[in-house]
């Protein structure tokens, strides 16, 4: 099983968001020293009053000290923008890269983030569609042409191509029994939220590789899981040192709706323990190594683990990133 970090790029009112991004920096080179397998950014737009560093530039930043280590996006939230667009700036980053991209995306659910960008939610989905098409086709083709309802464009040819033949992967954030038949038919990979339990995501498996046989498709090579997580020397610990930032995370995604948009129970009135049972994975490291082993058994292949936080200083996920790598990840490969 690879195992990834998702970076969290979200940031409190009060942050010093200068310094907070040279944190970043600083985690970066930690989880490439680690022996983590890849980094991962995710998107949004319109936090206010969190403060959000947007994930295209970011990463470019961060692909320079990552070494080897694949860099991916979970997700970009493909509706809100021009797939001509996209093609460009990703193929431009599987250059900046070095040919290690993995592009994620997803549907997006925020109104707010819809209305500002003046994109049409009530679209989205047979929008994102065409666009995963296109974009193969931007890829891998020159004089694309495409017409759809959404998306439509004659005779294209971008430069630069990206490194990679025929194209970088392209992985699927769904929740939803639909959307992860959706993921199984159009993209690469699927990837689970960490939102939604453990035991969702064990029943949605086989729906996902049902989906692929039907679509004449081969067995999925990876299947993903982000995955909240925090180690310490000691149970009491990780939860002391950690809990009280994931619990600020998760209070962010239910203000947005994300409860809305999850296949279980989960929601804004429970308790961070309630909240914790099944979902994440926080304790010493034999709780971390049973926890992500239990996944690796489950059949996912690459777990993206987030060990930093909304307002969580920077040296308790340096020391989290540090003991994760040289305590769990030996038992995970």
């Amino acid at each position: 099983m690879k195992v990834g970090v998702f970076l969290g790029s979200q940031h409190p009112p009060e942050a010093d968001i200068r310094r907070e991004f040279e944190h970043m920096v600083e985690q970066t080179r930690a989880i490439r020293d680690a022996g983590f397998d890849s980094l991962w950014l995710g998107q949004h737009y319109l936090t206010y009053p969190n403060q959000f560093l947007q994930t295209t530039p970011l990463l470019a930043r961060l692909a320079a000290e990552t070494g080897d280590m694949a860099v991916g996006t979970n997700m970009i939230l493909l509706p809100l923008h021009n797939v001509v667009d996209i093609a460009e700036q990703y193929a431009t980053m599987d250059v900046i890269s070095g040919g290690r991209l993995i592009l994620g995306v997803g549907l997006g659910y925020r109104d707010i983030e819809f209305q500002g960008l003046a994109a049409d939610r009530e679209t989205r989905v047979p929008r994102f569609e065409e666009q995963i098409t296109a974009l193969k086709l931007l890829w891998e083709e020159d004089d694309a042409t495409f017409e759809g309802e959404h998306v439509t464009f004659k005779n294209l040819s971008i430069r630069p191509k990206p490194l990679q033949k025929p194209r970088p992967e392209i992985w699927i954030g769904a929740t939803a029994d639909p959307a992860i038949k959706r993921a199984a038919r159009m993209g690469d990979a699927w990837a689970g939220t960490s939102v939604t339990t453990f035991g969702e995501i064990k029943r949605q498996l086989p729906i996902y590789r049902q989906a692929r046989e039907e679509a004449g498709l081969p067995p999925p090579q990876d299947i993903a899981r982000n995955v909240e997580v925090f180690v310490a020397e000691t149970r009491e610990k990780a939860w002391e040192e950690g809990g009280q930032y994931i619990a600020r995370k998760f209070e962010t995604y239910f203000s947005w709706g994300m409860d809305k948009n999850i296949g279980d129970d989960g929601n804004a009135e429970m308790s961070l323990e309630d909240l914790a049972e099944d979902r994440f994975i926080v304790g010493d490291p034999e709780d971390c190594i049973r926890g992500c082993l239990e996944h690796r058994d489950a059949g996912i292949t690459h777990l993206q683990i987030r060990l930093n936080f909304p307002g969580i200083p920077n040296e308790s996920a340096i020391t989290a990133i540090e003991l994760f790598g040289k305590e769990v990840l030996p038992h995970l490969r």
